[in-house]
Parts: structure tokens; C-alpha cells; sequence
């Protein structure tokens, strides 16, 4: 199963708990929370799409860098010690390396998808604001449904995580 449904199951999981909790609190409450989560929901995928396009172009253009962790494995017993204790050796990037880079990079930080979402969070807000039910406490709480979720879905699910980079 795909990571990103995996922590769609727990978005859902702790936003249910935050339902519960707004519905003792009142109208308002669950209203600000489910604004909230959805526009934190949307930054995320938005997030997780443009990080994705990010690596795919990188692979495209051949741009995978080497695994830094690639001299730690016990299959790779061939290499010498002297190269293992020589230090490591430290390329400059220049100003095209850089520029290629930047290049690269700009187009997944500023994706369509991510200010987009970022736009309906900031459309979330003026509309609470403009019909006076904004409550701040329940939106921030909206908002770190996500996050949270996330952390504790590395937590709690580290193994079965691990299984699946192997």
C-alpha cells in the first residue's frame, strides 16, 4: 500500500477525533476544524505532488546523486582501507551547478498545486472572518491535525515503514 494512503487513514483517523471534540464544543468549532483540516489537507497533497514531480524530473535528467551511506553497507567489503580512511572528497558546485539546481528546485516550491491551496487556506480564513465565526483556538487546532497525524503515524508505524524501503 502507497505511504500517502497510509497517512490518509490516520488525517482521517485524527481529524474523527477532532469531529468529536467540536461537536461537544459547538457549531462554530467544527466548522473552524473542518476548514481548517481540509485546507491543511490540500497543502499537504499539494506538498507531496510537487515533491514527487520534484524527484522525477531529477531522475530525468540523470541528476541522482550517489548514496552517501553506500560505503557503510557490509556487502561492499571490497574497497581498500585507505580509501575508506582517506577524507572524503568535497566537489565545489558552480554557479551553473547552482543555477541548474535552483532551476530544478523552484518549480515543485512554488508548484500551481501548493499556492493554490495556500489560496483556499487564505479564502478559509476571510470567509470566517467576514461572517464572524472564526474562532482561532479551533483553527489552529484544525490545522495541526495533520502534522500531528503525520508524526505519529512515523511513530507508531516505523516498522511497518522500514519494510517497505528494503
Amino acid at each position: 500500500m502507497k505511504t500517502t494512503s497510509k497517512l490518509l487513514r490516520f488525517y482521517l483517523l485524527g481529524d474523527l477525533i477532532v469531529i468529536v471534540f467540536s461537536l461537544v464544543q459547538g457549531g462554530h468549532w467544527l466548522l473552524n476544524t473542518q476548514l481548517a483540516f481540509v485546507c491543511s489537507l490540500l497543502i499537504t497533497l499539494a506538498s507531496f505532488r510537487s515533491y514527487h514531480t520534484f524527484v522525477k524530473r531529477r531522475v530525468d535528467a540523470g541528476l541522482i546523486p550517489d548514496d552517501k551511506f553506500d560505503k557503510y553497507y557490509e556487502d561492499d567489503k571490497e574497497e581498500n582501507d585507505e580509501e575508506e580512511s582517506a577524507p572524503p572528497k568535497v566537489a565545489k558546485v558552480g554557479f551553473k551547478q547552482s543555477f541548474q539546481n535552483l532551476a530544478l528546485s523552484y518549480k515543485s516550491a512554488l508548484s500551481l498545486y501548493r499556492i493554490l491551496s495556500y489560496g483556499v487556506l487564505f479564502l478559509a480564513v476571510l470567509f470566517l472572518i467576514r461572517h464572524e465565526t472564526l474562532d482561532a483556538v479551533a483553527f489552529f487546532i484544525g490545522l495541526s491535525v495533520v502534522p500531528l497525524s503525520s508524526f505519529l503515524s512515523v511513530v507508531f508505524v516505523k516498522k511497518g515503514l522500514n519494510e517497505t524501503n528494503e
